[in-house]
């Protein structure tokens, strides 16, 4: 089979446990490139976390942010597909975390100025990672998240302790499924991270989007990722690869495991199955 579509996720994935992409990495993406293939990413992150990535590594084409809310070609500043939640939906599931007590995070699609909203201060760095409270150009704390949920968020987001999420989670499965979850406990030990955003955004609806601009069949796509948002994803690609740090569940429904983030996994993958 000849691939000619690489999609990649970010964190745990492309980045190395340092944050960064290696140059074996790099070289490995532009020689996929020579080679026809197109290479783009499909990830969590907003916009705001994947521009340096992108000029970093050239990705010239769309691609997929807030687990396939959004499509958006970064560079010409397009946005090709934008699945939001609604304002009723939204309100129905912070009024369950507020009911929990917990902390929550509403994420918007933008391209200059704020894109996330918070409510309580959580007071740990697990939290922080994800909205970088010190950034008021960016970040934007607010005494309800009520106030923004008319804003399309493309998802609402909190990571707490698991002892604490589990219970949300249990309760806003109660709730009309009018939206996706979900939940990972895979980078954060004693620590879950949950999701919620539209009912028809996966990674998976967002590559099928990008491949259609490109005319690439299912069957031609190679996908890789690490953790329980990258379920639909491997499962939609012709060949569903799972880093060697990924979740075990991951690596069970993958076609193919690849070597570690530490291990330049992404480059393996390329030279190993698409460039050889």
């Amino acid at each position: 089979m000849k691939y000619r579509m690489l999609v990649s996720d970010i964190d745990g994935t492309l980045l190395n446990s340092k944050g960064e992409v290696t140059p074996g990495t790099i070289q490995a993406i532009r020689d996929a490139y020579d080679n026809g293939i197109i290479v783009t990413l499909a990830t969590g992150r907003q916009l705001r976390g994947v521009v340096d990535i992108v000029k970093q590594i050239g990705i010239s084409v769309p691609v997929i942010l807030g687990n396939g809310a959004v499509v958006v070609d970064p560079l010409a500043q397009k946005t090709l597909l934008h699945q939001t939640l609604d304002e009723e939906t939204t309100k129905a599931i912070l009024e369950v975390i507020q009911a929990h007590g917990l902390w929550s995070s509403v994420f918007v699609h933008t391209f200059e100025g704020v894109d996330t909203y918070y409510d309580l201060d959580p007071g740990f760095d697990e939290a922080y990672v994800f909205i970088h409270k010190h950034i008021p150009e960016v970040v934007q704390q607010v005494e309800s998240l009520k106030e923004v949920a008319h804003l399309h968020p493309i998802k609402v987001l909190l990571i707490d302790r698991t002892e604490h999420v589990l219970p949300l989670y249990e309760a806003l499965q109660k709730l009309p499924q009018t939206f996706n979850m979900v939940i990972s406990d895979h980078d954060w030990p004693g620590f879950t991270l949950l999701e919620c955003f539209h009912h028809r955004s996966t990674k998976a609806s967002g590559i099928r989007h990008v491949a259609e601009i490109f005319n690439i069949p299912a069957e031609q796509v190679v996908a890789v990722g690490d953790n329980t948002n990258d379920f639909e994803m491997i499962e939609f690609a012709g060949l569903g690869v799972a880093m060697g740090n990924a979740h075990a569940e991951l690596q069970e429904r993958a076609d193919w495991i690849t070597k570690s983030n530490d291990q330049d996994g992404v480059a393996h993958l390329i030279r190993t199955k698409m460039l050889s």
